[in-house]
């Protein structure tokens, strides 16, 4: 499991986390350290911004929910059930993509499962680095007309 943010061409670090179980207070703590930074560029490169997640647990809980007030950070609404509107759910499918072309062969790491999430979490940080800045634009970019088709269908959009 990682995190990671991306604005426009530009993104944030890709945080591997290896703890086995991530509640809020996992979230918070990564959120308080990663966060910060990313949203004091961002505002310095584009001004007012929002923060948008998806509707997980650790997300939506009471705790994290008042991380964000206690930090001044606005949340995105994001409507259950439309992952397709999170433009960072694609830039994950992008991640595990480069993965998978960069190094087929991970998965044989030697010493179990321990060893492989040891390596992912190495290798995952550089794959990320290596997305074209413009992978990241064209998503962006292609929000507004994707939002656009979910208002026109009433919400029933299925495919990106």
């Amino acid at each position: 499991m990682v995190w990671g943010c991306f604005w426009r061409s530009n993104r944030g670090p890709l945080v591997p986390i290896l703890e086995g179980k991530v509640d809020c207070w996992v979230y918070i703590s990564l959120l308080d350290e990663h966060l910060p930074p990313v949203m004091q560029e961002i505002e310095q490169a584009v001004g007012d911004l929002l923060f948008q997640q998806d509707n997980a647990r650790v997300h939506t809980a009471l705790d994290t929910r008042k991380w964000f007030e206690e930090n001044g950070i606005d949340l995105e609404d994001h409507p259950p059930l439309l992952p397709n509107l999170n433009p960072v759910e694609h830039a994950w499918v992008e991640l595990k993509c480069c993965l998978h072309k960069q190094y087929p062969d991970i998965i044989d790491t030697k010493g179990g499962p321990d060893k492989v999430r040891q390596r992912l979490a190495e290798v995952l940080a550089l794959v990320w680095a290596m997305i074209p800045d413009s992978f990241f634009e064209k998503l962006w970019r292609s929000m507004p007309s994707h939002v656009a088709a979910v208002i026109d269908v009433k919400g029933w959009y299925t495919s990106y």
